[in-house]
């Protein structure tokens, strides 16, 4: 017992990048060679995590009779197996919000909204190897090949996101698969 125990401690001491404990990284997000997150090409294929009506950044009081706008928030799907499998993120996970012009009087629906054009989307990666706070921020508002980080100098989004976000500087309070998976469901 004693033998198969100091085994395991050389091994995990002289090979820690295979250790359980080592951080993954699952090299999904693509980067050009300066820096720039290249835009994905799989979206459709992306796990919806959560939505929401209304809150989009700005002071103004939500209206129910104009909501603003609807927020989609996907995740990678390795991303989302790796947490769901781990019950953490892995280095390269990626959240994409999207915003869409809430639409109401769209025939021939029953009274409500419906998400119209989309105009901006948002990708977080989380990635402690790349980034020193672990967490880019990147827009693509007019789905542009390829989008430059937010400067981690000043950034709201990252301050925003590790003040109020449940979980590993996401809102995962508002993804309600997500949040049930790790026994959070109220």
């Amino acid at each position: 017992m004693k033998h198969t125990s100091l085994s395991v401690l050389l091994f995990v001491l002289l090979f820690p990048a295979t250790s359980a404990f080592a951080q993954t990284n699952l090299g999904i997000a693509q980067y050009t060679e300066t820096g720039e997150l290249r835009y994905p090409t799989n979206l459709a294929e992306w796990i919806q995590s959560g939505a929401s009506l209304g809150s989009e950044y700005g002071e103004e009081p939500f209206d129910p009779q104009n909501p603003g706008a609807i927020g989609v928030v996907q995740m990678e799907p390795n991303a989302y197996r790796y947490f769901m499998e781990n019950k953490t993120y892995a280095d390269g996970t990626m959240f994409l919000l999207s915003f869409y012009r809430a639409e109401g009087k769209s025939e021939p629906q029953l009274p409500g909204f419906v998400q119209g054009a989309r105009f901006s989307q948002e990708i977080h990666v989380l990635d402690k190897g790349r980034f020193g706070d672990g967490h880019g921020f990147f827009m693509f508002p007019d789905r542009n090949a390829t989008s430059t980080r937010i400067p981690e100098e000043g950034n709201v989004c990252t301050a925003c996101h590790i003040e109020h976000g449940d979980f590993d500087g996401t809102f995962i309070q508002f993804y309600p698969d997500l949040r049930a998976h790790l026994g959070r469901d109220e």
